[in-house]
């Protein structure tokens, strides 16, 4: 049987252990991993785990409002006890962004937005070659090119905005749509044509053709994909690079420049096990505030 919501709030006070509904079942592996990060311990329960409430935000706000509705001990109230966490996603722009107490609303558009991060390069590069932690790597340049390569979502991210917050548009993109389809070439050409249109748009917003706007109106599952496969694209470059003297050399290389290169990525790596990887670096800055969200629950639900 699927848990009430009351049933929740009574196990996190009986208990004293903090208590966070998500909107969706993937989510719970990664905020046990941030609350673990954090050196806390929470029960993660996806809404989708409580009786009557469907998944995704708008159940995880209706358990809230439950939650917040119940009777409290004197001096407690439910958000020192349990919290729920929404993706920002399209209710910012729509301006339908909840005020409840107990619902921490992610900075980004989802929680997979959060990866996409200049912190999150080394330790792919780490993870996807043989190269040793003593090696310098000039991060910066592999972020910007990264970012360079990702701007066709911009346009393909405006269009499906746009089409999710004017009712009147008629969009070419909708996000039910697959991040491969920003490189299709009838695709392109269509979004070519709106451009103006579209950048009238987003300056209404102060959206701009960065990483740092992706992340906050683009697809987070889009914008993850199409940063896995910029950045697996950009190490694959590094071998190539070492010997040629584009870059400060591997140790390797710098003994013998006909040698293994330690830029050369293991066995049984690709672009879709690249973005999986991804998905298990909480410990970046981006999870930051969540972390300190967390610490402040498990404070005040173990008082």
């Amino acid at each position: 049987m699927k848990y009430e919501a009351d049933e929740l709030l009574n196990l996190a006070i009986m208990s004293k252990t903090p208590c966070v509904i998500v909107e969706g079942v993937d989510d719970i592996r990664i905020y046990e991993e941030v609350a673990k990060s954090a050196l806390v311990f929470c029960e993660i329960y996806s809404v989708e785990m409580l009786a009557g409430l469907s998944g995704g935000n708008d159940g995880v706000i209706e358990a809230m409002k439950i939650i917040e509705s119940l009777n409290m001990p004197v001096e407690k109230s439910a958000k020192e006890f349990v919290m729920g966490i929404i993706d920002c996603d399209v209710r910012y722009y729509r301006g339908e962004m909840p005020t409840l107490k107990s619902v921490l609303i992610l900075n980004f558009y989802s929680i997979e937005s959060h990866f996409v991060s200049k912190y999150s390069i080394r330790p792919s590069i780490n993870q996807l070659t043989r190269i040793s932690l003593a090696d310098d790597i000039d991060i910066d340049s592999i972020y910007t090119n990264v970012e360079k390569s990702i701007l066709d979502l911009y346009y393909f991210s405006l269009d499906a905005l746009k089409n999710a917050v004017d009712v009147s548009y008629k969009s070419v993109i909708g996000f039910s749509a697959n991040a491969g389809r920003r490189k299709d070439k009838r695709t392109v050409a269509e979004l070519e044509a709106r451009k103006i249109d579209l950048d009238i748009f987003a300056a209404a917003y102060c959206l701009a053709p960065n990483i740092e706007s992706l992340r906050k109106f683009a697809k987070g599952k889009w914008l993850l994909t199409a940063y896995a496969e910029e950045l697996f694209n950009e190490i694959e470059l590094l071998v190539a690079k070492c010997k040629g003297l584009e870059i400060k050399q591997c140790r390797m290389c710098e003994l013998d420049n006909a040698g293994p290169c330690l830029y050369q990525h293991t066995e049984g790596v690709s672009k879709k096990s690249l973005c999986s990887t991804l998905k298990s670096f909480v410990d970046i800055p981006e999870f930051d505030y969540i972390r300190g969200a967390f610490k402040s629950l498990a404070l005040t639900a173990s008082a």
